[in-house]
């Protein structure tokens, strides 16, 4: 099996992460994440099982936002009651969920508890991508995270991301202070998430340095060919398991950025040392390199990363720090990407 993520950690200093202590914490678990291809495109999307108010759903899992939001279909297999606070939420891909607040008894593995969810009532598009995935699907026929495919993607999505929100993210909710989204390689079998794991299970991980105070969830990394002197984009950058490829905001496309050349992906270490880096080939859609970029207005550059990172990274998260650590995926294999030239 071809391998595009090539990871590049000599020369830096692991962090063994000591345990989380804390009352009320759910006890050590661990989920599988299913990989599941959007068809007839072969987009490649993550889901976990979550189980509300004991109706167990298959919920794609987006480290890129916050919440967990039920279509109407799953609502209603959920018994969610009607009413309850408005609530609107919309995502890069321009569908706006449109729906309202309600208490859940939601259980994640081995974490359970009574949280806020969204109750979604209609699903459309905002005004900046009025052409979204949702635009041309009758109701029915709409899945979360199906890019816009009839019959595709998933009747609930999970937003784990570090970040505040109306309806936030659930697990710190349910007792759960770090997690760890270990994903399969492309058609290469199952990953896991890793609820409130223990010593072992976070030796080795390198804490990453923090995107911007305003940029919450992001750490600080820059992209760029794989060349000597190549101009970096630079910014916060967001590990998003919900949006397969790389989108550069508020920065101009190289000129040499072509597809089928090497790149590479820099992620700044909280602690100095060399950086954890990721190698890939740009154009390369099925691993999630396909890259844009989007010279919009804007004072700094943003950089969505999307699913690249996790197939040559296990990635930690700690909510209770707001940090994020990597360590070399343990699937990723030998590299086919070279970073020299």
């Amino acid at each position: 099996m071809g391998r595009v993520a090539s990871v590049a950690l000599a020369g830096i200093a692991a962090v063994v992460l000591a345990p989380a202590v804390a009352a009320q914490s759910a006890p050590r678990s661990v989920v599988p994440i299913r990989e599941v291809d959007i068809r007839p495109i072969g987009t490649p999307r993550y889901a976990i099982e979550v189980v509300v108010n004991g109706t167990p759903m298959l919920a794609g899992l987006d480290t890129g936002s916050t919440g967990l939001r039920l279509l109407p279909r799953a609502a209603a297999l959920a018994r969610i009651a009607p009413g309850g606070e408005p609530e609107r939420y919309d995502y890069g891909s321009g569908v706006l969920l449109d729906g309202h607040q309600a208490r859940a008894d939601v259980a994640i593995g081995g974490a359970r508890s009574m949280v806020t969810v969204q109750a979604v009532d209609r699903v459309g598009c905002n005004a900046r991508k009025p052409d979204c995935p949702a635009s041309h699907l009758a109701p029915a026929d709409y899945g979360l995270m199906g890019s816009g495919q009839a019959g595709q993607g998933f009747p609930a999505i999970i937003g784990i991301r570090l970040d505040a929100g109306r309806v936030g993210n659930p697990l710190p909710r349910m007792g759960v202070h770090r997690w760890i989204v270990h994903l399969p390689q492309r058609g290469g079998g199952g990953g896991t998430l890793i609820l409130n794991p223990d010593a072992r299970d976070t030796a080795g991980f390198v804490p990453l340095r923090a995107g911007a105070a305003n940029a919450h969830g992001t750490v600080a990394g820059c992209v760029a060919l794989a060349l000597p002197g190549a101009r970096q984009a630079c910014g916060p950058t967001l590990f998003d398991t919900g949006a397969p490829g790389i989108t550069v905001l508020h920065a101009d496309r190289p000129p040499a950025w072509q597809p089928g050349r090497r790149a590479r992906l820099l992620l700044d270490p909280a602690q100095g040392g060399r950086s954890p880096v990721v190698g890939f080939v740009t154009g390369d859609q099925a691993h999630g390199a396909n890259t844009s970029f989007q010279p919009e207005a804007g004072s700094q550059t943003v950089v969505h990363a999307g699913t690249l990172p996790f197939y040559a990274f296990d990635v930690l998260f700690d909510a209770d720090s707001t940090m994020i650590a990597v360590r070399p995926n343990p699937d990723a294999g030998p590299s086919t990407v070279p970073l020299s030239n």
